[in-house]
């Protein structure tokens, strides 16, 4: 193995913090969903792109001790072929993580649609496109050599890098594309439901939260050149990953948010439940998720 170093120390401390705080605001999620017996779909997809999510960060972690960041020269052999098998696995989870956790953002503005056709029309072809955009970057990105045992040095013929670059600035697009749409919607599903603007603004700003993880997206494309130079392949995984596993911890940290709403009637958040006060932060509290409720059949918690 080899040492960690280069761009894979940041790619190895941010991997390790987003992995723990994906799981840290994940089982909160989950947690306040039981205590509300509000469990739904939505939570098991998120539950189910956080295993993914998991798995892809660990392949990651293991990819930092075998050179992840660094140049090819200051690499042993072994240490670039492990990194480079590594890293094409972990794409393949990357890429499969992104329809769960999306899927799960998309069902959660599906439980207060109603019946606004258009607007369920849309989510189901976000999670439509979302899909197809991973079948293709999986095809894609498993016909990059042939036979694929080339890219990592098993084996004598033909590889083509470039199709890494070129499918992950499509996946990318569309991932910016859908996290907008994602983010706007639900200031125009709310504009006009009947329910106090301090309960609106915050539930809006919840649910667009997943925009964040575009940002990082963003960044992201800057970088995927880098697979075009086939000896490089490793180096090229530091920064490209680092802004991977950013992109999708984002997502799940943003996409768990609105579940945890009902944590801010607590105590512990500065809302006192004992007293007079208390039975009136307490009375508000319920009516707040009253007009939640009547607002799309869903209490976001």
């Amino acid at each position: 193995m080899a040492q960690v170093a280069g761009d894979g120390v940041a790619l190895l401390w941010a991997t390790i913090a987003m992995l723990s705080l994906s799981w840290i605001f994940a089982t909160l999620r989950f947690i306040v969903r039981k205590w509300r017996k509000n469990l739904g779909l939505d939570d098991g997809l998120m539950f189910a792109g956080l295993i993914l999510y998991t798995v892809t960060t660990s392949l990651v972690i293991r990819c930092c001790f075998y050179g992840s960041g660094q140049k090819r020269k200051d690499l042993e052999p072994y240490d670039i072929m492990m990194g480079t098998k590594l890293f094409f696995i972990a794409q393949f989870f990357y890429s499969a993580c992104s329809v769960p956790i999306k899927s799960s953002i998309c069902v959660t503005m599906l439980r207060i649609c109603d019946a606004r056709r258009r607007f369920v029309w849309t989510l189901w072809g976000i999670i439509g496109i979302t899909v197809f955009t991973a079948i293709v970057f999986i095809i894609a990105t498993a016909n990059i050599c042939h036979p694929i045992e080339t890219l990592w040095g098993e084996a004598n013929g033909k590889c083509n890098t470039k199709v890494n670059s070129s499918v992950g600035f499509y996946f990318s697009a569309v991932s910016i594309l859908t996290d907008w749409t994602l983010a706007i919607l639900p200031a125009i599903l709310l504009w006009n439901i009947q329910m106090k603007q301090r309960v609106k603004f915050p539930v809006i700003v919840m649910l667009s939260l997943g925009a964040f993880a575009s940002c990082a997206t963003v960044v992201r494309l800057g970088y995927l050149t880098l697979y075009n130079d086939p000896n490089e392949f490793v180096y090229s995984t530091g920064a490209i990953g680092l802004w991977s596993i950013l992109e999708e911890g984002i997502g799940i940290i943003a996409g768990s948010m609105p579940a945890l709403r009902p944590l801010l009637s607590l105590p512990f958040f500065g809302r006192s439940t004992y007293g007079s006060g208390g039975a009136s932060n307490q009375a508000s509290n319920q009516s707040d998720d009253e007009d939640l409720t009547q607002s799309g059949q869903t209490e976001f918690g």
